[in-house]
């Protein structure tokens, strides 16, 4: 009984090592995650909606965020949020792509 108790101990200090604790800052973008999408889901459709942008960070991973089509400001659990990365910004609307390489 005590090796199982020890045993999942040790298990639990490795998984908790590997978790990467999500924390958001004023003014960042993020994506929102759709929970309702899982019963009607398309195949091709995303649950992740956004970007919006955090207002503030309340403790216990609350954040606000507003939508910046329209402003709305509402409170959502930071569970639900993930860092959004622009790849494409408005001054560089275009991708250059070079010559394939081909290896014998």
């Amino acid at each position: 009984m005590m090796h199982m108790k020890i045993h999942k101990a040790r298990i639990k200090k490795f998984h908790d090592k590997k978790i990467l604790r999500k924390t958001f800052n004023g003014g960042q973008k993020v994506l929102l995650y759709n929970s309702r999408l899982h019963l009607f889901t398309g195949k091709l459709r995303s649950r992740w909606s956004g970007p919006f942008i955090v207002k503030h960070v309340y403790s216990y991973r609350a954040c606000d965020i507003e939508n910046p089509k329209n402003g709305n400001v509402f409170k959502v659990n930071g569970r639900r949020l993930k860092a959004y990365f622009d790849n494409f910004s408005v001054e560089n609307d275009s991708i250059q792509l070079g010559d394939p390489v081909y290896k014998d």
